[in-house]
């Protein structure tokens, strides 16, 4: 059997080497690519504002969570709250409306817990 000389030896090596470069790089855009794929899915709307949901419920604020799921859930609920926004009339009376809800609210909430029967 002949020996290979230096030289081929050298460049069948290198050959091998680029080979395998190439093949790495398909491997490590094919990772790129379910990479972005997983991103593009997390960035999607629904996703956000479970997400945001899941902080408001950890910081406390499980209603506004809750507010914003009836929303994405009942778009006409925003249409509306843009119509009433929008107009500087109607946003007053909007703003004194949910004043009074909330004190009301307030109201019902203190009667109740401090009319704990004994």
């Amino acid at each position: 059997m002949k020996s290979m000389s230096r030289s081929a030896v050298s460049a069948q090596d290198r050959r091998l080497r680029i080979e395998l470069l190439r093949m790495r790089a398909g491997y490590e855009r094919v990772a790129l690519g379910q990479s972005a794929c997983r991103l593009a899915g997390s960035l999607q709307p629904r996703m956000l504002v479970d997400q945001a949901g899941g902080w408001l419920r950890d910081m406390g604020f499980g209603w506004l969570g809750l507010g914003l799921g009836s929303l994405r859930r009942y778009p006409l609920i925003l249409s509306l709250l843009g119509s009433v926004v929008s107009n500087p009339r109607r946003r007053r009376i909007a703003l004194k409306t949910a004043l009074i809800a909330g004190l009301v609210w307030l109201g019902k909430r203190h009667r109740r817990d401090t009319d704990v029967p004994g």
